[in-house]
């Protein structure tokens, strides 16, 4: 079989009746662990930011009242910035908790890809999984961003949750991520640290289940 996009070719295997990726949970859990510390930090950096220009506008308040009497709309004007910080700061504290919850609730999927004749399963983090059949599924490619690999998954123009035989795509965590354009595409995506697959074998299972059509890329 050919190479195709970069991916070295495996010897041929048979791959009847699925090919299942199991997810690689340690990984998936310290990724998440990452984008919480993340987010608290940016969130306290703004609740700083936000206090200081506030006791810079109270400071710049005491002055003028010294000199030129009580003014405080010039205090109001000043402190304003530091209180949409402040207020933005609160709204990341609460979108972290959502967060946080829909983890703890949904937990760490067990399988990120289950191949089959019929089409492409994906587990999705914080949603049920998505059937895809082969037909509404281009290609797969492998991207690099920041030294992180990604394997994105490129839809056929036009397929909606409505299309035939599609499961899942209507679900809101879901179309969040389609309407993110990554690498030049729209479509799922899964960090390769977070596959317990290589990209070489996930590759020729999808030749295998698609006569070759489907292939991952670079």
């Amino acid at each position: 079989m050919a190479d195709q996009g970069g991916i070295p070719v495996l010897p041929e295997q048979d791959f009847t009746p699925e090919f299942v990726v199991p997810v690689n949970q340690e990984s998936v859990a310290r990724a998440r662990r990452a984008v919480a510390r993340i987010l608290r930090i940016s969130a306290w950096v703004q609740v700083a930011g936000g206090g200081l220009i506030i006791a810079c506008g109270g400071a710049v308040a005491i002055l003028v009242k010294r000199d030129l009497g009580d003014n405080w709309p010039i205090a109001v004007f000043i402190s304003a910035p530091g209180l949409i910080m402040l207020y933005g700061a609160r709204s990341r504290f609460a979108g972290l908790r959502r967060i946080k919850q829909t983890w703890a609730a949904a937990g760490i999927p067990e399988v990120a890809m289950h191949l089959s004749h019929d089409g492409l399963r994906c587990g999705m983090d914080g949603a049920p999984p998505v059937f895809l059949p082969w037909p509404t599924v281009v290609a797969l490619h492998l991207k690099s961003w920041r030294g992180q690999k990604s394997l994105l998954i490129q839809l056929a123009p036009g397929v909606t949750a409505a299309a035939p035989g599609v499961i899942g795509l209507d679900h809101p965590d879901v179309q969040r991520t389609l309407q993110r354009k990554q690498f030049g595409f729209k479509g799922l995506r899964f960090a390769v640290t977070a596959l317990r697959r290589p990209p070489e074998e996930i590759d020729q299972a999808l030749a295998w289940f698609t006569r070759g059509r489907v292939r991952i890329h670079q």
